[in-house]
């Protein structure tokens, strides 16, 4: 049996008529089709068009307590058992509803529990088994949802004013959802393949997020402000490319900026700025190439900087910042290498320590700890098995301390340790398996440590001020130990051997 409807008259056993003004067309082609309006206000105009079977369309606007002036909806349908949803009141809110294929289902609401309008809700689904939801509270906010393809959903929550959502789906069995709570945020979702995860939620003002996917599996979550505290200005960027990848962004508190990058499969980075503490103005940029790969960063506190390069297979870098203007670089090229950065702690900030960490091959591991003022780091190691640490000023005040430890070869162990003010520590080894080793707690203490060979070893210990240690080794199987208590004490050791 089909039916053709094309006056408001015709459906007054469907709804209710209330005012002037009202326009409905509705155009049904097929069998057991339903189409139900009720409109109440003026200038209202509905459009149902629905082609094939058992599908289900339903328009309300206004209400007989709350008027919706202006509202413009247009229902599409065309295949089987599909159901199209939208209710509004307030006035000039539009909704617009596309489906084609079988099985879909489409929701749009707006305004029905704060006053309003002006709001936009555009849904586009080709495929089957489609889900598509909106809900809108405010005004002017614009959100828009297309999905192509097979059990794809999309969710959006929309309350204040200005606020821009876009999902694009490609596939089958993707899931992507939007909450925005605030002014002026702009979201936008974009997932190619199967089984992919986006959530995104924005509680604040001027927040700006972008998240890609392309492949099976992965997983991005962004999360700007909470319901207790706002994001204000604050960027993410998430893009992933591969199979089974995560990533994971969380700020809180002013103009915070997110930039992850994932390409192969099985790889995690995760972002935390902000988060309970006071500050702003943090940059985290995250890139790994490569499969099994995790990267953490985590900054509390003011124009922190840090930048995270992975590529290769099963690398690790966290990174743990606290304070203001400090900046972090760990870069590692390979397999099965580790770094780990931590500046300041719960007690003591970390002001202007700088960190750079690279490495290349594998099997490298590298851990500096930085506490208080205008401390440096730098680690470079080429080769395989090598393992370099740093600490300095750990629980002591003061610090211009300058680190910088270098290591070609296999198995090479470097570690140096600091406190007090103005200390500097050198280490260059070449060769395998050589170890060196520096501790130094005073003023103006100063170690300089080279090694070229095999099996070299060499210590250095000072206590006091302005001490100096100066060790050079070539060969093979040397052994050097320096024990410096005082002020003014110099030790310099040459040592060739096999």
């Amino acid at each position: 049996m089909k039916k053709v409807v094309l006056s408001l008259a015709a459906l007054l056993s469907a709804g209710v008529v209330i005012a002037q003004s009202n326009t409905s067309n509705v155009s049904q082609t097929g069998d057991e089709n339903t189409a139900n309006v009720f409109q109440a206000g003026i200038s209202n105009s509905a459009n149902t068009v629905q082609d094939g079977r058992s599908n289900e369309a339903e328009t309300i606007q206004g209400s007989e307590s709350a008027v919706s002036a202006g509202g413009v909806v247009e229902q599409t349908q065309t295949g089987d058992k599909n159901s199209a949803f939208a209710q509004h009141e307030e006035s000039e809110n539009q909704v617009y509803q596309k489906q084609v294929g079988s099985g879909n289902s489409a929701n749009a609401t707006q305004n029905l529990a704060f006053l309003g309008g002006g709001n936009i809700a555009d849904q586009l689904q080709e495929g089957d088994g489609n889900t598509g939801v909106v809900s809108q509270e405010g005004e002017r906010n614009s959100a828009f949802q297309v999905q192509f393809g097979d059990a794809n959903s999309a969710t959006t929550n929309q309350e204040g004013i200005a606020n821009r959502s876009d999902i694009e789906q490609e596939g089958t069995f993707n899931t992507a959802t939007i909450a925005q709570v605030g002014l002026n945020n702009t979201a936008t979702q974009i997932q190619l393949g199967d089984a992919n995860l986006a959530r995104a939620e924005q509680w604040g003002t001027t927040n700006s997020l972008s998240q890609e996917q392309d492949g099976g599996g992965n997983i991005a979550t962004s999360l700007q402000g909470s319901s207790i505290f706002d994001s204000r200005g604050g960027r993410v960027q998430q893009i992933q490319v591969g199979n089974e990848n995560e990533a994971f962004a969380n700020h809180e508190e002013d103009n915070n900026t997110t930039l992850q990058s994932q390409e192969g499969d099985v790889n995690m980075a995760s972002a935390e700025q902000n988060l309970g503490s006071f500050g702003g103005d943090n940059f985290a940029i995250q890139l790994q190439s490569g499969n099994g790969n995790i990267v953490e960063a985590s900054q509390n506190g003011s124009t922190n900087s840090s930048n995270q390069s992975q590529s290769g297979d099963e690398n690790a870098a966290s990174a743990t910042q606290s304070g203001t203007d400090n900046i972090l670089a760990q870069n590692q090229i390979g397999a099965g290498n580790s770094a780990t950065s931590l500046q300041g702690g719960f007690f003591f900030a970390s002001r202007g320590g700088n960190v750079n960490q690279l490495q290349l091959g594998d099997g490298n591991e590298a851990n500096a700890r930085q506490e208080e003022d205008n401390n440096t780091s730098v680690q470079n190691q080429l080769g395989d098995g090598n393992s370099a640490s740093v600490t300095q000023n750990i629980a002591t005040f003061g610090g211009e301390n300058n680190s910088s430890q270098f290591q070609s070869g296999n198995n090479n162990t470097a570690e140096a340790s600091q406190e007090g003010e103005a200390n500097l520590v050198m280490q260059l080894q070449f060769g395998d398996e050589n170890m060196a080793t520096s501790s130094q707690n005073g003023i103006g203490n100063t170690s300089n440590i080279f090694q070229s060979g095999s099996l070299n070893v060499a210590a250095d210990t000072q206590i006091g001020t302005g001490n100096t240690t100066d060790v050079s080794q070539f060969g093979d199987m040397n052994t050097s130990t320096i024990l410096q208590s005082g002020a003014g004490n110099t030790a310099n050791v040459t040592q060739v051997g096999f």
